[in-house]
């Protein structure tokens, strides 16, 4: 099974991607990771031998991103130790509306309403076209998480591959695009949000809820399922930010 294959959900490439290679791919995954603060300067990456689990590629493209990122000037690497951002300036890569700075000027409520609508038509469309590979993908990057329990930041780059590769088994670009886009607005609180008592227990098993609905075919429950686990991060994330205006203002 190709890496490339992987990357676009198994299923037939999206046009606006077969022309970029695997490594140029995840160098993105990390460049938004970092532009949103789910990973921060001076933060150590996993190991190679990690990051190729959690994200589903192999060693060698880790290893490919991290140069990419790092001729950029944004991550050090250094033989015989741990891999650190040394900085959030991460240019063009990754997604331009979030680069943009135009995703974070929208109100939560706004961004979990479109969130809600983009996803209800990712699930009818999902539901119809996921492949087996990308069903078979999906349940790695779910176990990729499990091994991730106790390292927010590790679970999280799992998490952004989980919700990618579903975005992208519907098929079409535009709506697996935004619908990444949305899902990285407050990146950032949700890295303190997932940190609390059984919070990534309980998105693993919203997750086990979204790959049953795949597995099945079934539209409905997919939709629901991708809607309740929503629901969740919208309320954390919300919990989170009150918490910190509260801070700020006293």
């Amino acid at each position: 099974m190709g890496e490339n294959a992987l990357l676009a959900g198994q299923n037939t490439p999206l046009e606006k991607v077969t022309h970029r290679s695997v490594k140029d791919e995840v160098a993105e995954r990390f460049a938004t990771l970092i532009a949103s603060g789910v990973l921060n300067v001076g933060d150590a990456l996993p190991s190679e031998r990690e990051l190729a689990s959690t994200m589903g590629v192999s060693r060698e493209t880790i290893r490919g991103a991290l140069l990419i990122l790092s001729t950029k000037g944004i991550v050090s690497v250094v033989q015989g130790a741990r891999t650190k951002v040394v900085s959030d300036d991460v240019g063009g890569l990754g997604l331009s509306a979030f680069f943009n700075g135009l995703v974070t000027e929208y109100a939560l409520e706004d961004v979990h309403e479109g969130r809600l609508m983009v996803e209800e038509r990712v699930a009818r469309l999902a539901a119809q076209r996921v492949k087996p590979e990308t069903l078979a993908a999906i349940e790695k990057l779910i176990d990729a998480q499990e091994a991730a329990t106790g390292d927010p930041v590790r679970f999280l780059i799992a998490d952004r591959a989980f919700h990618t590769t579903v975005y992208q088994s519907c098929g079409n670009a535009v709506l697996s695009d935004l619908a990444t886009t949305l899902y990285s607005y407050q990146l950032d609180h949700r890295r303190r949000a997932i940190g609390a008592p059984g919070a990534i227990a309980q998105s693993i098993a919203d997750h086990r809820v979204i790959l049953a609905a795949l597995q099945a075919g079934d539209a409905d429950a997919l939709a629901n399922g991708l809607g309740v686990h929503e629901r969740r991060i919208y309320d954390s994330t919300r919990a989170v930010l009150a918490t910190t205006q509260k801070k700020a203002s006293e």
